[in-house]
């Protein structure tokens, strides 16, 4: 869902399956909760950067673009908050 092919559908699954973790979780610990925190900061950077580039391959945004020549920047709320719409 996260791996060097992805698409909306599948990032969005994978910030709801991080969730369920979150939520259903037994012995949730800070570095359990340190490892969703990262996941969900890299599964909703994805998510939000529509284009392929180097090991960032959209297959619904297989073209790169000259608007995305920057690094994608989000943090930790933001990604809450995409994926509490995921």
């Amino acid at each position: 869902l996260v791996g060097v092919e992805r698409n909306a559908a599948g990032l969005r699954e994978a910030l709801r399956r991080i969730a369920d973790l979150e939520t259903n979780g037994r012995g949730v610990t800070r570095a359990f909760l340190n490892m969703t925190s990262s996941a969900t900061l890299v599964a909703a950077g994805a998510l939000l950067r529509e284009e392929s580039r180097g090991g960032h391959y959209r297959t619904d945004f297989p073209e790169t673009s000259a608007a995305w020549e920057h690094h994608t920047e989000i943090t930790l709320e933001e990604a809450l908050e995409l994926r509490a719409g995921a």
